[in-house]
């Protein structure tokens, strides 16, 4: 199954990144569907420590747009491989987020540390982990 049919079956209505609308719209959708499974992951485990702190700072990412790397995202001519390469961060994104449910405690700096990452690997058009130049 592609990238893609597996992101609209999981998120009924996925926009994909053919044109800047629907880049806005499903960044959002992911970092949602992100969101709630950290949320009830935070609701089942209540950690505590780095752990907590690591998990509160992917809350906080899966509430705000990461204006920086959106903004270089739509000021680029994305091309096929770029749209297909978000597609499969954001493939990665869900089934970490997947996982959430049924992470143990004794896994959960794993799963943070993989959710981070997959966040990372969600902009190619901005360079993945960007760095704007003249900054």
């Amino acid at each position: 199954m592609s990238d893609l049919a597996f992101l609209r079956e999981r998120i009924e209505s996925y926009a994909d990144y053919t044109d800047d609308a629907a880049r806005r719209l499903s960044d959002e959708q992911i970092r949602a569907y992100a969101g709630e499974a950290l949320a009830r992951l935070r609701e089942r485990l209540a950690p505590g420590g780095a752990e907590g702190q690591a998990l509160e700072a992917l809350l906080l990412r899966c509430q705000f747009v990461e204006q920086t790397k959106a903004r270089v995202f739509d000021a680029t001519a994305v091309d096929a491989a770029q749209i297909a390469a978000t597609a499969a961060a954001d493939r990665d994104v869900v089934n970490i987020a997947d996982r959430a449910d049924t992470v143990a405690a004794a896994d959960l700096g794993v799963l943070l540390v993989q959710l981070a990452a997959a966040f990372e690997r969600r902009w190619p058009a901005a360079g993945g982990t960007l760095e704007v130049p003249g900054r």
